[in-house]
């Protein structure tokens, strides 16, 4: 890449960062010292390189995992999982086949008590998916297929079913979208899909509203339309990507559209392993790098 080139990227990153600080959806956003809250919903970002996960730590003790990163992540997470107090996961959702979303499931049922999993009804020849098929089976979890409408409770938080509404050929828009609600909060997470499943799924009617993104495809241009920003409309949007990635993820063009529109963007790869909590009205976010805390800014969904 040439000087030029290098300094331009720089700039829009740069644009990026200052259009998020100015016109950010968050009120002041507080240092906070002292640990992350165990009387709140935690949900975890996990780094696991080039690929996702997501923990939701209930205050009651139930624990949701939300994909699992690559093969090559399977160590990385376990002993994040153990170093966070899980033991049991009362709910894991495997959103779609690729490897970096469900590299490490297999790994997770056999060192974990796992009770329920979901994942989509699509068929992807894979030896990875193959295994993880076969897991499922061995170690007794019970299988759930969930349909656009189907609801989950797991403690005090609210999981509704809202994708994927119809048959896609790319196995990416077959991703499992989940709308998790925790008193006033609400927490989207959407898998790999890309723009035309969103269009499919805003064309239901839905409430999309949201105060915290999980952004489709690690922040690729092929997700994360406008039409689906303005649509959710987060206060924080949270991009999971490996550090230096060979797909130089995420777009530029994704994380501007993010900030332009209000949200404060984290990246896995700039942060390491985010941490949002939600105490049913107010959100504090925590990172390796920092403790931050919107402490004094109420997210309501408007």
């Amino acid at each position: 890449m040439s000087k030029i080139l290098k300094f331009k990227k720089y700039i829009v990153v740069v644009s990026a960062i200052i259009t998020s600080l100015l016109f950010g959806g968050c009120g002041a956003m507080n240092k906070f010292s002292g640990e992350v809250p165990t009387d709140q919903l935690q949900v975890h970002f996990i780094s696991v390189g080039q690929g996702d996960s997501e923990l939701i730590k209930l205050p009651t003790g139930e624990n949701v995992l939300i994909d699992s990163g690559d093969t090559f992540a399977a160590e990385t997470l376990l002993n994040y999982l153990k170093n966070n107090g899980v033991e049991t996961i009362d709910l894991a959702v495997a959103t779609h086949p690729h490897s970096d979303h469900i590299g490490s499931m297999q790994s997770v049922m056999e060192n974990f008590e796992v009770k329920k999993i979901l994942r989509p009804d699509c068929d992807y020849d894979s030896l990875v998916y193959t295994d993880f098929l076969y897991s499922i089976e061995e170690n007794g979890v019970e299988e759930i297929i969930p349909k656009p409408g189907d609801t989950f409770d797991v403690g005090d938080a609210h999981f509704e079913v809202l994708g994927p509404v119809k048959e896609y050929e790319d196995v990416n828009n077959a991703s499992i979208v989940l709308m998790m609600t925790y008193g006033e909060t609400k927490f989207l997470f959407t898998g790999d899909q890309q723009a035309d499943a969103e269009a499919d799924i805003i064309s239901m009617g839905y409430d999309l509203s949201a105060n915290v993104l999980k952004v489709g495809h690690h922040g690729s241009d092929t997700s994360t339309s406008g039409e689906f920003i303005e649509a959710v409309r987060p206060e924080i949007a949270v991009i999971e990507v490996g550090e230096g990635n060979s797909y130089s993820l995420p777009s530029d063009g994704v994380v501007m559209n993010l900030a332009r529109r209000g949200a404060t963007v984290y990246r896995t790869d700039q942060s390491g392993n985010i941490i949002i909590t939600s105490d049913g009205k107010k959100l504090g976010v925590f990172t390796d790098d920092t403790l931050e805390s919107f402490s004094d800014y109420l997210f309501g969904v408007s």
